[in-house]
């Protein structure tokens, strides 16, 4: 946790600007139901507290160009602390990879990637087991559809799901 305390307001306050990060303050303070001091006061409070780690556009890659998004499974050769530092030092030089979890499971990575076309797709791959990070195997499954993309936190199902929330003092 934050150990910033939060109420409703702030609560509203994270759910819009999750939504508009352009959101002019006093937009932001009107819908919140505050006069636009007290509100900017509460967003860098937010921001000092971490709850709010930055500000970005997210951009259309359909409309920007031609590419695939691709998922792969990543296996380990050896599981040591060192080897897992070793491999993700090496992932996050990668800007094709947009994403990278370590899992549970049968394989000990997922990344999410992205790449133009099969061909560049196959050089990510040849790159990576060149590089020589520790990768016993890999599996590529190349996604056809994307059915939700989100980086919004549903905020209120969250909580309310939880059986001891950060709202309970209010």
């Amino acid at each position: 946790m934050s150990g910033v305390k939060l109420d409703c307001i702030d609560l509203k306050i994270l759910t819009l600007l999750q939504r508009d990060a352009r959101i002019t303050n006093a937009a932001l303070a009107e819908k919140v139901g505050l006069s636009p001091s007290p509100c900017l006061e509460r967003v860098r409070k937010l921001e000092k507290g971490k709850l709010i780690s930055e500000y970005r556009a997210i951009l259309n890659a359909e409309r920007l160009i031609q590419h695939v998004h691709v998922f792969m499974e990543i296996t380990l050769e050896k599981h040591f602390s060192r080897d897992f530092q070793v491999f993700e030092k090496y992932i996050a030089g990668l800007p094709e990879v947009l994403s990278c979890s370590l899992i549970s499971g049968d394989f000990d990575y997922l990344l999410r990637v992205i790449a133009v076309d099969v061909a560049h797709l196959h050089s990510i791959s040849q790159r990576m087991l060149a590089a020589q990070v520790g990768i016993a195997k890999h599996f590529t499954y190349i996604s056809l559809k994307n059915v939700k993309d989100t980086t919004e936190i549903p905020i209120e199902q969250l909580l309310e799901a939880r059986p001891h929330t950060v709202l309970d003092d209010y």
